[in-house]
């Protein structure tokens, strides 16, 4: 059985599956057939797909079993939140890919958030955090959610003072800190290192490219093809992380609806970030449903089937020539039609599956008295 392998100047026109099974699976990556880079992305930093490397920590927060121990229990603790009944946990359920599985999460009085949530699975790999990258840190990401309105709707100084006056964590802070002081500081240390701890066991796709050949189908194999090269999912999913931790305009701005939603922008207020929103990890995406920012998207299908299409985004004519002609959002210049056929897609989908894992329980901690 053979497949076309989309021309390069490195490659010949046929490639056998067999033999992309071994090269595949040589545990060499510079055996590996080139990647099909758009021209936007840039070679000198460009990283292949692979195995994740060990879990980063920053020097001013190293690891401690400690810290991690105290971090779950207050991604647990629902009185971090103004009314007591909403944790870390609510949105990010470690039985449902560490996400929520709703189109988008609600909060404080069921108020319905803005954007999809995000997984925490793997997410010691991410360089910024949330869709529009407001959080530099994993730290500083933890204290967004306790004083968002939408969200746990807590002032962060009575979310720790709460916490402060809980008798049963004075233990718990002192083990991990030294003494006993609550601090937000501490409160998102703990957060942070716990939410490191969280990540994914070796993937089918982990186990074929570290020498188990046989672990992966033809389908798969030809899927993986397809993902590094026609399929040109490699210009964005690229890295161990499957995630090149840029922001890109995916054609999903929704502009002049309802949902409009100008992503990085309302971060940078650069008007080249209209649009924009980071690229989210494929890292067991299987489980991570629904998908993109807004949630829209019930089945990764079809999400394959709207970038195929070159993932149209109609020009708002209407907008020409008003106030609002210059935030009509440009689409990544990578983007284009595919042409991907009905089987090229159910095999891209076969490959993209094996970047999951089982759903694996945690058991939930106590909540200290």
């Amino acid at each position: 059985m053979s497949l076309t392998a989309y021309k390069s100047v490195e490659q010949p026109d046929y490639i056998d599956i067999q033999e992309l099974r071994k090269i595949y699976s040589s545990g060499d990556t510079s055996k590996w057939p080139a990647a099909e880079l758009h021209e936007s992305v840039d070679k000198a930093k460009f990283q292949d797909i692979g195995v994740l490397p060990a879990v980063p920590y920053p020097a001013y927060n190293p690891y401690s079993k400690e810290k991690e121990s105290l971090g779950k229990i207050l991604f647990f603790d629902p009185r971090l939140s103004k009314s007591g009944q909403i944790a870390c946990a609510s949105c990010h359920n470690p039985e449902l890919g560490w996400t929520d599985n709703l189109t988008r999460s609600f909060g404080h009085d069921r108020q319905t958030g803005k954007r999809n949530s995000m997984t925490i699975l793997n997410s010691a790999y991410a360089t910024s955090l949330f869709w529009d990258g407001r959080a530099k840190s994993l730290e500083d990401q933890a204290q967004f959610p306790v004083s968002d309105p939408l969200e746990m709707n807590e002032k962060l100084t009575i979310a720790v003072d709460k916490i402060a006056k809980i008798k049963g964590y004075n233990t718990l802070f002192t083990v991990a800190f030294g003494d006993k002081k609550v601090s937000l500081e501490r409160i998102q240390y703990a957060i942070a290192t716990f939410e490191r701890s969280i990540n994914s066991p070796k993937s089918k796709f982990d186990q074929f490219v570290s020498g188990k050949s046989d672990v992966f189908t033809d389908q798969q194999i030809k899927g993986m093809h397809l993902f590094r090269t026609k399929a040109q999912c490699i210009n964005c999913h690229n890295t161990p992380y499957f995630s090149d931790n840029q922001f890109h305009n995916d054609g999903q701005t929704l502009f002049g609806t309802k949902n409009e939603d100008f992503g990085r922008y309302n971060v940078t207020k650069d008007v080249k970030d209209i649009g924009k929103f980071r690229t989210p990890t494929l890292r067991e995406v299987v489980n991570t449903k629904p998908w993109m920012h807004h949630g829209h998207f019930p089945s990764l299908l079809d999400v394959v089937e709207l970038y195929n299409g070159g993932n149209p985004s109609p020009v708002q004519k209407k907008y020409l020539g008003t106030a609002r002609d210059t935030l009509i959002p440009k689409v990544d210049p990578a983007l284009k039609k595919l042409d991907l056929s009905k089987e090229e897609i159910s095999d891209l989908l076969a490959f993209i599956e094996t970047l999951s894992t089982p759903t694996r329980r945690i058991i939930v901690p106590e909540m200290p008295q």
